[in-house]
């Protein structure tokens, strides 16, 4: 089995790229081959410095809408232009 870093310079990564870069990749590796989500180094890191900015997401909720049926066209109080052309005589 090849190391990560083997992988990387296959794939022509250099060794002096960002190292968000390089923690970027190996997430996507690691979510697109287990499905899992997981959390680089330097987010777990930024977590721990300041856990105030973490969000906690509530299980989603059903919207509902009471709408009201009322015709179809929209209502703006002015007459609509005849379309019917007029005889010429």
């Amino acid at each position: 089995m090849k190391k990560i870093d083997q992988l990387m310079a296959e794939l022509g990564f250099k060794k002096d790229a960002p190292q968000g870069v390089k923690e970027a990749f190996i997430k996507h590796l690691i979510k697109a081959s287990t499905g899992v989500n997981v959390a680089t180094p330097s987010e777990k890191r930024e977590i721990a410095e300041s856990p105030e900015k973490v969000v906690v997401f509530q299980t989603p909720q059903q919207l509902s809408f009471d709408f009201i049926e009322t015709s179809l066209a929209p209502q703006s109080g002015k007459p609509r232009p005849s379309t019917k052309k007029k005889a010429v005589s």
